[in-house]
């Protein structure tokens, strides 16, 4: 607050309420015209305060929610996967996702250069978007998404009060695999391939999704009891 140590003043009150004890702080300068905060350094005190009271805490959270991201990226490929697989039969079980899959395939014949979903033209990404979202519509999607979204807002609880609203699947930002996982299968209908089983998402799309990655994850220390080789081991399967 570069508030010189001899004028700064502070008064708190804690607050031991449950699962969630918290402080409620004052701070002030008995110089008026020092130590203006805004509302963004009042969240960086509480983000640097919580990364240091609930380091642990915050790691294990963060360790689920990714293993919670992982389990839900492998059932909408599944689900993808399925969806193509039926259209090739000319079973028709979800009508409008086939319709926009189709749709897609066409659009993607005049697209040029690399097809991943940051190269696409905004029609394009559009029409993705709603292929996600209507991927969201089927069971065993919506479930891990409703996993991932509680646990996503028990890490936001951690920095503020806010009620979590849900936002449809297409419009998270750590989900960009899944957009390309749908760009690929509409791709390999355009080319007249058959879907792969087996096959993994490229890994040229990791950059991108740690660097979007919640700076508040990286600001978590290992405490150094815990051995080098076990947070290889964790490191491997984050960012969540």
């Amino acid at each position: 607050m570069k508030i010189p140590p001899e004028d700064f003043r502070w008064y708190a009150a804690f607050h031991d309420e449950g699962d969630h004890p918290h402080c409620h702080m004052m701070a002030w300068s008995v110089n008026p015209g020092q130590a203006y905060l805004s509302k963004d350094g009042i969240k960086a005190i509480r983000s640097e305060l919580t990364n240091a009271v609930f380091r642990m805490d915050m790691f294990h959270l963060y360790e689920q929610k990714s293993q919670s991201r992982d389990e839900l990226v492998r059932q909408a490929r599944q689900a993808m996967k399925e969806l193509v697989q039926t259209m090739a039969t000319g079973i028709v079980n979800h009508p409008d996702a086939e319709q926009l899959m189709q749709k897609l395939a066409e659009q993607l014949e005049d697209v040029k250069g690399k097809k991943s979903y940051g190269y696409l033209p905004k029609p394009v990404k559009k029409t993705v978007d709603e292929i996600v979202d209507q991927m969201e519509r089927i069971s065993v999607v919506s479930e891990c998404y409703d996993k991932w979204l509680e646990l996503q807002g028990k890490v936001e609880g951690y920095y503020h009060y806010k009620p979590q609203v849900r936002v449809p699947l297409s419009q998270q930002k750590e989900f960009r695999q899944i957009k390309n996982a749908v760009i690929q299968e509409a791709e390999n209908i355009r080319l007249g391939k058959l879907t792969s089983e087996d096959r993994e998402m490229s890994t040229e799309d990791e950059p991108e999704a740690f660097k979007e990655f919640s700076f508040n994850y990286w600001g978590l220390q290992i405490p150094s009891a815990m051995s080098d080789s076990l947070w290889r081991n964790e490191t491997m399967r984050l960012p969540a």
